[in-house]
């Protein structure tokens, strides 16, 4: 019986294949792969300084190159860090740090001016005159709500640091700060309002953390913004006020305005009332449809003495705190004024007309709020009516912002 013969050249082919299958077994890891695409050794990380090894976090590995370095982990991959945003990251603890392990590559910014990478647990931030630094938390998600370094914040200039009080954490930026306290939440503050707030000492003054960011005045030019005990206004024409009172305000239309607008009287009024350290509140708007008494009937306009028809309109204060004031808009007045302060006992409140000027408002709720007539046009209590008044915005004196605030009408922040 002949023996099979075996050809020695296809044992040779099965032992190849063999070790080619155990060679495909064999993973290759992440970070060499990601190492692999930015070019390898002939990349701009160059060569490797270390072999791939074990985070100290004991869950992710690394790999320092001479350029930088490639930190995977299971739930982010593998991505790289370099430079001054690499060095900000270990000077806070790489992974093991609050960031994290890092979720992209150092990437360009929108702007094409400088470079960020994303972590876990926040960003670091690079330009190059600012350096690199971080962002977390609630910062973080208010500086990317305002759309990062293309906001008017631009890049940071600080990580983010514990306020002096020992409350709160905020971060300064190019063109302002966010500032957070566990019961205000973050909010950014800039321009002229912060400059005050810092010289008033930040969270350390009297008006403690901001509230809200900085906000637009009734669609106007001036800005304001709140905090925890009062409120910063500024304007070109006031500059900046502390604002420690305010008077809640509700609009009541019979008929639209047609000279002004709602917005541009209120504008006008809190424009003049910041004098006095007032903020202008405008609590409610409702829409009247009460035909017969949008011509009311003032009578006299007299304080104390009222007609049928103020009686009747001034009763209409749903939603109407006792010490808040009621603004009725209304095509006109019987006689004709622009408007009318004269209201029925515990109903605080005004008419102005459609036609009225922009400083109507604010003069007739000044009359609400205890002031008399003078007879100077520069004043915003001229009786000389105020299309006459001949020096925009018109004035308070200190006199009559003491009395304003002791009307009883407005209450502390």
């Amino acid at each position: 019986m002949s023996k099979l013969q075996i050809d020695p050249q296809l044992l040779v082919q099965n032992e190849l294949l063999e070790k080619l299958r155990n060679l495909q077994a064999i993973p290759v890891h992440p970070i060499t792969t990601k190492y692999w695409s930015l070019g390898g050794s002939g990349g701009w990380l160059g060569t490797s300084t270390t072999g791939i090894l074990k985070c100290p976090d004991g869950v992710g590995s690394f790999q320092h190159y001479v350029n930088g370095s490639i930190y995977y982990h299971p739930s982010t991959g593998a991505h790289e860090v370099h430079g001054l945003i690499k060095s900000r990251w270990k000077s806070l603890g790489w992974e093991r740090s609050f960031l994290g392990y890092p979720k992209t590559d150092e990437t360009a910014t929108p702007d094409g001016i400088g470079r960020f990478n994303h972590f876990q647990g926040g960003s670091i931030y690079w330009s190059p005159s600012t350096g690199a630094w971080e962002v977390h938390g609630a910062i973080r998600s208010k500086y990317s709500s305002l759309g990062w370094e293309r906001s008017f914040l631009k890049y940071p200039l600080t990580n983010e640091n514990t306020c002096p009080d020992g409350v709160g954490r905020y971060n300064h930026f190019q063109g302002g700060s966010i500032y957070w306290s566990p019961s205000t939440g973050a909010h950014e503050v800039h321009g002229a309002i912060r400059s005050h707030w810092a010289s008033l000492g930040w969270e350390r003054s009297a008006l403690g953390y901001p509230t809200s960011d900085e906000l637009v005045v009734f669609g106007g030019a001036a800005r304001i913004s709140h905090f925890q005990h009062g409120s910063i206004y500024w304007s070109s024409t006031a500059g900046v006020r502390v604002l420690k009172e305010r008077v809640r305000v509700h609009v009541k239309i019979l008929t639209m305005p047609t000279r002004f607008t709602i917005n541009e009287q209120f504008a006008a009024m809190q424009e003049v009332y910041a004098v006095a350290g007032i903020r202008v509140d405008c609590a409610t708007t409702e829409t009247l449809n009460l035909p017969t008494l949008a011509d009311v009937d003032v009578g006299g306009c007299t304080m104390g003495s009222v007609t049928p028809e103020q009686v009747t309109l001034f009763g209409n204060r749903n939603f109407v705190g006792s010490n808040d004031v009621v603004v009725y808009f209304v095509n006109s007045t019987v006689p004709g004024y622009n408007g009318c302060a004269a209201f029925p006992s515990g109903r605080p409140g005004c008419v102005v007309v459609r036609t009225a000027s922009r400083w109507t408002l604010g003069h007739e709720f000044g009359h609400v709020l205890g002031l008399s007539h003078v007879n100077n046009n520069d004043r915003l209590m001229t009786g000389n009516g105020t299309f006459n008044i001949t020096n925009p915005p018109p004035n308070l004196t200190s006199g009559e912002s003491s009395t304003m605030r002791s009307s009883g009408l407005s209450t502390n922040l």
